[in-house]
């Protein structure tokens, strides 16, 4: 009989959420555009203007939804967990995945901080290997460097087993 495994339990720093906030407040105004050039485009007289007011109303709903609620959802869902053999990521608000990095992939280990991670004192971990790139993201920069070094002296441990 096999066992499952347990479900990664480490969480983000609720801070994320902030950085996924305003993230998604800038990057879906470009959204609006839309309705705004089709305007311009075909005018805003009879049928058009009611285009146009419901394609400005269904994009003020999703980028209230993307600045509201699809960052909390994204954070509460979101856990990692790292030991001596593979790295356990899980995440996901509609589909949900789940994701095994066995240690001995790993070829290295970065931490990345843009500017709204720079201002919230927080980072990113990305984990490559042969095939792709993992990310554990809006980590405390100081957890952010343990977990990198964590991992990296994982690596090397799996490395010298194999």
């Amino acid at each position: 009989m096999q066992v499952m495994k347990q479900t990664p339990f480490h969480k983000l720093t609720p801070r994320a959420i902030r950085v996924w906030q305003l993230g998604n407040a800038i990057g879906n105004l470009f959204f609006f555009a839309i309705p705004v050039v089709y305007g311009a485009v075909f005018g805003t007289q009879g049928f058009h203007f009611w285009v146009i007011a419901a394609t400005s109303l269904l994009f003020v709903v999703l980028w209230v939804l993307s600045i509201v609620l699809f960052p909390y959802l994204t954070w509460k869902n979101w856990r990692y967990s790292i030991d001596e053999k593979e790295i356990d990521l899980k995440r996901g608000v509609l589909m949900k995945n789940r994701t095994l990095i066995p240690l001995s992939r790993v070829q290295h280990v970065d931490t990345r901080q843009g500017p709204l991670l720079r201002f919230y004192d927080l980072a990113s971990v990305t984990i490559s290997t042969a095939a792709t790139t993992h990310e554990i993201p809006a980590l405390d920069a100081v957890l952010a460097d343990r977990v990198r070094n964590q991992i990296s002296t994982y690596a090397r441990l799996a490395e010298e087993d194999v």
